[in-house]
């Protein structure tokens, strides 16, 4: 009796091991597995854990934090156990389920470092997409009028005196734009863009025909001008263009960042940045929305004649731009802020056509565009998207 007592004791306490066992969630073999690495039993370790991958995440599987540490225990596991390719393998799987993964030097061994390093671990490129307003702010080369240029007086986007009598009626001369950008992290902060950008734009002219005279003030005579007619245009413009930037991130240097604790990450979740770059800008069209005139002869304001096919606008265009922002990390990605200059290079009125092709500005409106680059002050606010494609480096392959 006393030998089929003892095995009936032992034969449940192994059943009530085993239900236990088996009755375990992944979290706590988790936790088992990570105390086992701690005291050095390695061998099982990975066959108690793998499991929960095949669950999926926080359903009576990991959630995604144990996900990320159980990953990295196996990999740890397969550096002990000299099994490089399963490191190898689990190393990708680490980087994949949670990018640029940081090492903390208080908990990290230093092989783990060292493999850590032969790895990709930042992104192959970035994905930039923004929206912006812009404000235009046509630089004159020269000035050019219907008639006797010292009697004519321009004022572009509603910013200047007018002449006696006369009011301003054009507008701030603002547009907008919607850009993306694909960019490449090269190194010591710096990064390359290409782009794609549908820009649209306005400015608007208060154009006076003007005599001179005098009015007293205080009783002292004083030469004044005075408006024989008054004109306002406003002209939109589409451009399509491919920006190219060289960019500097401040505090930014990814190397460092993949040794630090997460929690030190916060300090340098607000990036600040400044650009240069030049763009080839294509004209798709222009026109004059809308047109008026005070003075003189009955005219006609003709609101869909394209001045693109009249010729009148140069049809290409070169530009330069400098910019200063701020990217704010999200995870791994970043919302960006950013104030932008662009300096066109070359003349935005086709001189060749000012007079014979212009119909309507030149007889209707008694107006004439002077010759000037059009440069634009923009502001933006967008989403870069992060794309990696962790591997082994090349040269420890």
């Amino acid at each position: 009796m006393g030998i089929f007592r003892k095995s009936l004791v032992l034969g449940v306490f192994v059943l009530c091991s085993t239900f236990f066992a088996s009755a375990q969630t992944w979290t706590q073999k988790l936790l088992v597995a990570e105390r086992d690495y701690d005291a050095g039993r390695l061998v099982s370790i990975v066959d108690n854990i793998i499991g929960g991958f095949d669950k999926a995440l926080g359903e009576k599987g990991y959630t995604r934090e144990e996900k990320i540490r159980a990953l990295k225990l196996i990999t740890k596991v397969y550096i002990f156990l000299d099994d490089e390719p399963k490191s190898d393998e689990y190393m990708i799987k680490l980087l994949k389920a949670d990018k640029e993964h940081k090492l903390d030097a208080k908990v990290d061994p230093a092989e783990l470092y060292d493999l850590y390093r032969k790895f990709r671990s930042q992104p192959i490129f970035r994905i930039g997409f923004r929206v912006g307003v812009n404000k235009s702010y046509p630089n004159i080369i020269n000035t050019f009028g219907t008639g006797n240029t010292g009697m004519v007086s321009k004022i572009y986007n509603g910013a200047g005196e007018p002449p006696q009598e006369a009011s301003v009626n054009g507008g701030a001369g603002t547009g907008f734009f919607i850009n993306a950008t694909v960019d490449r992290y090269l190194d010591w902060g710096l990064e390359v863009g290409l782009g794609l950008e549908f820009r649209n734009s306005q400015y608007s002219v208060d154009n006076f025909i003007t005599y001179g005279d005098s009015i007293q003030v205080n009783g002292v005579n004083e030469a004044a001008q005075f408006a024989v007619l008054s004109t306002m245009v406003t002209h939109q413009q589409s451009f399509f263009r491919i920006p190219l930037l060289l960019r500097y991130n401040f505090k930014y240097d990814p190397g460092k960042e993949t040794f630090k604790k997460i929690e030190d990450n916060v300090k340098d979740r607000f990036i600040p940045y400044i650009a240069i770059g030049a763009s080839y800008d294509y004209l798709l069209d222009a026109k004059y929305l809308k047109g008026n005139r005070i003075g003189g002869t009955e005219y006609k304001f003709n609101a869909d004649l394209s001045l693109k096919e009249l010729d009148l606008i140069a049809h290409t265009n070169w530009s330069v731009f400098a910019s200063l922002g701020l990217k704010m990390r999200v995870r791994t990605h970043f919302l960006t802020f950013e104030a932008k200059f662009n300096k066109a290079l070359l003349n935005y009125i086709n001189p060749d056509n000012r007079w014979s092709n212009n119909p309507l500005s030149t007889y209707d409106l008694a107006f004439v565009e002077d010759d000037f680059s059009l440069d634009m002050l923009s502001f933006s606010l967008g989403y870069t998207y992060s794309i990696y494609n962790p591997q082994k480096l090349k040269q420890f392959r």
